[in-house]
């Protein structure tokens, strides 16, 4: 019986043998899979934000009441830049820093506020013109990058990336002026970047980046560059203006509500909150003026005032009328002023 029981031990050994076991059979059929190099989702990205950076800049102002900065796209050679109106509008001065870092003095040459442009221009060697594109081609879908300086911060421009999310957008930015024919992106347009780049991957600019309308997390807008191209070209052509007087005042809108409470015989205006003491308004205006009228144009707030001063040079004499105090105190002065220029 033992011998039986070996032989047949034997014998299943023998089987056993002759026959790959499930592990080798596994073993034999196994193919090593080597890991691939990993592909960025969006591989043009850096190298177009590279060819694009050395035209884009940062655009610097001082008010009366303060700074501010934004973005601007260099527009050709001869140093026009483009950037937006509401960057600049009621600026006394206004500097540019180059992608060399290079800060450069910028003149206002002229402004669509219809269409929140304006063209600066400085004195500059070497500049280099962004790529324009057709935004006409554009479709729902296609990938682009946001280029600008958001929050003002040193050392480059800030990058960010989504896609075309709607075309031919109507939206009204915060202080009820509407636009037409925005491109919509979930590309992030932070504050600062507002006159920067929309770029797409063939590294044209196919927006200018508008960040004054807020609409909902993710909902970012930017004027279509066809139309921006178009409206710089006519800008351009017409040369560059006189500059704007300077009356050194900042201020407020006064609301009907402010002028309610306060008593005041009028329901709006613009309040006088700093007085520049080397200005021409140093002699005659207070904090907490309202003025109500320039000359034969009423003014109604910061809107009217500064489009007052973009259109009557330095040199002007005007007559400011002002309410000073309030309730049964309150009296209607009238103010002569020659209107200068910042830093004169």
């Amino acid at each position: 019986m033992v011998i039986g029981s070996l032989a047949i031990i034997a014998l299943l050994g023998t089987a056993c043998n002759s026959e790959p076991s499930i592990v080798d059979q596994t073993a034999s059929t196994v193919t090593v899979i080597q890991p691939a190099d990993v592909v960025a989702p969006n591989p043009w990205i850096p190298d177009v934000v590279e060819a694009t950076t050395p035209s884009i800049v940062q655009v610097s102002v001082r008010r009366a009441d303060g700074v501010g900065s934004g973005t601007g796209i260099i527009f050709d050679a001869d140093g026009s830049i483009v950037t937006n109106w509401h960057i600049v509008a009621g600026a006394n001065e206004i500097s540019v820093i180059l992608h060399s870092g290079e800060t450069l003095p910028a003149v206002l040459m002229r402004e669509d506020s219809a269409l929140d442009i304006a063209v600066l221009a400085v004195d500059a060697q070497d500049l280099v013109p962004a790529k324009f594109g057709d935004s006409d081609a554009l479709r729902v879908g296609e990938d682009v990058v946001s280029i600008g300086h958001a929050f003002g911060l040193s050392g480059g421009p800030s990058v960010s990336r989504g896609v075309v999310s709607a075309l031919d957008r109507t939206v009204a930015d915060g202080s009820g002026t509407v636009f037409e024919g925005l491109i919509q992106t979930d590309a992030a347009i932070n504050v600062g970047s507002s006159g920067g780049a929309l770029v797409n991957s063939k590294g044209e600019v196919v927006g200018i980046n508008i960040g004054t309308i807020d609409v909902g997390q993710g909902a970012n807008f930017a004027i279509d560059i066809n139309t921006v191209v178009e409206g710089t070209n006519r800008l351009v052509a017409l040369g560059e203006r006189e500059q704007p007087g300077y009356l050194g005042l900042g201020g407020v809108d006064v609301t009907p509500y402010v002028a309610f409470q306060r008593a005041l015989p009028v329901s709006e205006g613009f309040g006088v909150r700093y007085v520049d003491p080397e200005s021409p308004a140093a002699a005659g205006f207070m904090i907490d003026d309202i003025i109500v009228k320039i000359d034969d144009t009423p003014i109604r707030g910061k809107t009217d005032f500064t489009e007052f001063l973009r259109t009557h040079p330095d040199g002007t004499d005007v007559i400011v009328r002002t309410i000073r105090g309030a309730g049964d105190s309150a009296v209607i002065m009238e103010i002569p002023v020659t209107l200068g220029s910042p830093g004169a």
